[in-house]
């Protein structure tokens, strides 16, 4: 655009740094920054394309430059807000978005709908249950925006989380909506984490009724049926997955190096340099069980309700395979850049132990942003306090 001498809009920024925050290129989205302010942009951009820059940090782990982005802006409107408040969100900084919100209100902007989902997803996130429940009860009190089943699916979520349940189930059948599809995939999801079979049977046989043609249905019910030592009603399932055709997303993690994104599915042996990666990881995860303990069992990769085939090598889950082609180009020794990692799905129980184990190792940074939030790890813990 530039070269044919076309103008470049809000809209062209705006845009192109939406590209940049979905592929979690942050080099490419600061050189547009940069743009911006070689160019006398800085503090004379629309709100829509300042708040862009604050999606572009939030999505790539940059909490300080989102906020000093943010704070930045000569005009803040409700959605400016709102992204922020998401962001600290999917940060699990929860008191930070709920002083936001309550910031928001005294300099007179009214919140929608979309920011309270925001903050009840920022609630959720950090395990503000008291919280959650107070602002729910203002949002439903609130004559101007009438609660969505997203709003309703928020709490059903917390509370599951919480281990709240029977609570759960009794918002679902008290709402004045009718729940879909997700909100009763939040409550079985909860019933996987919590052990609570007879309900997890239940609410999973109902969303086979609901929704068939699902494979992540039929996954979900057959986890819980394993959980449980019901192995064969567990493998039932499974088999019906195959006979129907039916096929669940498959997870998929990339990682920038030297500009260019690689991407891995699990299992993936296409790449040119696996046999490196394969090595690196194998080398790796000697070094954690000596040092660290950690235990490289199924059982982690049952925890995740999003998880792939058990069938398949806790060490070729993709978002290991990323991180492992960093290495290999990076090299395993201490410190160093900060190694960020993207997945399409979430995290899985295995992966989360694995690279807390790999930052107390190898005295690295690793920021990975899976489907649900970021998780920040370093010197053997994660930012998530392991609740996810």
């Amino acid at each position: 655009m530039q070269r044919q001498g076309q103008i470049l809009d809000d809209f062209t920024f705006t845009s192109t740094l939406k590209a940049c925050s979905g592929l979690g290129a942050i080099e490419e989205g600061a050189q547009i920054h940069a743009y911006l302010i070689t160019r006398g942009f800085a503090f004379s951009v629309q709100a829509i394309v300042s708040g862009a820059l604050v999606d572009l940090y939030l999505k790539c782990g940059l909490v300080e430059e989102a906020e000093r982005v943010f704070n930045e802006m000569p005009e803040r409107n409700v959605v400016s807000w709102t992204v922020m408040i998401t962001g600290y969100g999917k940060h699990g900084l929860g008191r930070e978005a709920i002083r936001l919100f309550n910031e928001m209100q005294v300099e007179d902007v009214e919140p929608d709908g979309v920011t309270y989902l925001a903050l009840l997803s920022a609630c959720s996130h950090s395990g503000l249950v008291e919280e959650s429940r107070e602002y729910f009860s203002i949002l439903r009190g609130d004559c101007r925006i009438k609660p969505q089943v997203e709003h309703y699916a928020c709490m059903v979520d917390l509370l599951g989380r919480a281990g709240c349940l029977k609570e759960a189930k009794e918002l679902i059948h008290n709402m004045p909506l009718k729940p879909n599809i997700g909100i009763w995939q939040t409550l079985l999801s909860a019933c996987r984490v919590h052990g609570e079979f007879e309900m997890g049977r239940e609410v999973g046989d109902m969303l086979l009724e609901l929704d068939g043609k699902n494979a992540v249905n039929y996954v979900m019910l057959s986890n819980i049926y394993a959980d449980a030592g019901y192995w064969r009603e567990s493998e039932k399932l499974r088999v019906s997955v195959k006979l129907k055709g039916l096929k669940k997303e498959g997870g998929c993690s990339w990682v920038e190096i030297d500009k260019e994104v690689h991407f891995f599915y699990n299992g993936d042996e296409r790449h040119p340099l696996t046999k490196e990666i394969h090595k690196v990881l194998k080398e790796i995860e000697r070094r954690i069980k000596e040092e660290t303990g950690y235990p490289c069992e199924v059982r982690f990769a049952l925890h995740d309700v999003e998880e792939e085939s058990k069938a398949e090598s806790l060490r070729y889950h993709s978002e290991k395979l990323a991180i492992g082609l960093a290495l290999v180009h990076g090299g395993v020794e201490e410190g160093g850049r900060t190694i960020r990692v993207f997945k399409n799905l979430r995290v899985c129980g295995d992966c989360h132990e694995f690279i807390k184990g790999l930052s107390k190792v190898l005295k690295k940074v690793f920021v990975v942003r899976d489907a649900n939030r970021f998780h920040k790890f370093e010197d053997g813990f994660c930012s998530c306090k392991d609740y996810w």
